[in-house]
């Protein structure tokens, strides 16, 4: 048995485009999509809540077991919210992407996208990691590996759901099974690293986020060995929806600026940052969209 619940969307927001960055061809191992549905499982207090999302004309329909009580209920609306970042008046990002040339088409193709973000904090830090000096399709295969391994699953429409790993399931990895799962013994090291931060250090989203700005969120990252200044940023961009998280080096970003004739040498560090500069606020989904742009 099933019960829907229902979140208004904002004037500036199209399922479709979010769908369609959900639904890039990679191996996502952490939610399912099927027929304008995205199916994922979140937890609350150690329970595995599976839940879906669809799109009917100005609501999302989340449809979740009918057993949930309403704090649970009111978890995964909140989670939905954060992870399509509906609460956010991007009308600002438009006026200031229609003000420059090389940018103006990419609100047009892209009207409605949001910053598809990852709530969690750990999640985010993890796959962070994983994808370092890798491409996407390897990055992916790897990160379903170890949530296989690691993590939780539960059934739910069809589909069997996958949670990624605790940090508690992290800091105890077995190296020898995921060296034989192709991961580097850099990666294991860097992972347990985060894993224990989370556990032994007191790190969390709740105490980055009482951290006041910007620079002192990024250090407290920094400060763990394997978490670097692309790393930093990204967790932040993705979970925080920091603006100024800009992952710097990010090979996909500095090629999708050439692309649009933003920069002419993709190693000018100069002219990426003075470009950032004239979308100050926006930094984010700035890069969000220049990334949706290199699928096309």
């Amino acid at each position: 048995m099933t019960r829907t619940t229902t979140l208004q969307t904002p004037a500036l927001f199209d399922f479709d485009q979010c769908y369609f960055f959900l639904d890039r061809g990679y191996d996502e191992c952490l939610y399912r999509l099927d027929k304008q549905k995205v199916h994922r499982a979140i937890t609350y207090e150690e329970v595995l809540l599976p839940f879906s999302v669809m799109h009917n004309n100005n609501e999302l329909i989340i449809e979740t077991p009918k057993n949930l009580n309403d704090n649970q209920l009111e978890f995964i609306k909140e989670y939905v919210t954060e992870w399509f970042d509906l609460k956010r008046d991007i009308q600002p990002f438009y006026d200031l992407l229609g003000s420059k040339a090389s940018l103006k088409l990419l609100v047009d193709k892209y009207h409605g996208l949001r910053l598809i973000g990852i709530p969690d904090l750990f999640e985010a830090m993890c796959w962070s990691i994983i994808g370092q000096q890798i491409n996407l399709t390897f990055a992916f295969k790897l990160k379903r590996k170890l949530v296989e391994l690691y993590g939780k699953s539960i059934e739910w429409n069809g589909h069997k759901l996958f949670h990624f790993p605790t940090p508690e399931a992290l800091v105890h990895l077995d190296e020898e099974l995921l060296r034989a799962n192709q991961f580097s013994r850099g990666k294991i090291q860097y992972l347990r690293n985060v894993a224990l931060a989370f556990t032994q250090n007191g790190l969390s989203k709740k105490s980055i986020s009482e951290i006041p700005d910007f620079e002192s969120r990024q250090k407290k990252l920094i400060d763990i060995k394997g978490i670097g200044i692309w790393s930093a940023n990204y967790a932040l961009m993705k979970t925080l929806h920091q603006p100024e998280a800009i992952p710097f080096g990010d090979t996909g970003l500095t090629q999708s600026l050439f692309n649009h004739q933003i920069i002419a040498d993709r190693k000018d560090e100069v002219a990426i940052k003075k470009f950032f500069q004239t979308v100050k606020n926006w930094e984010a989904y700035t890069v969000f969209y220049l990334w949706r742009s290199l699928a096309d």
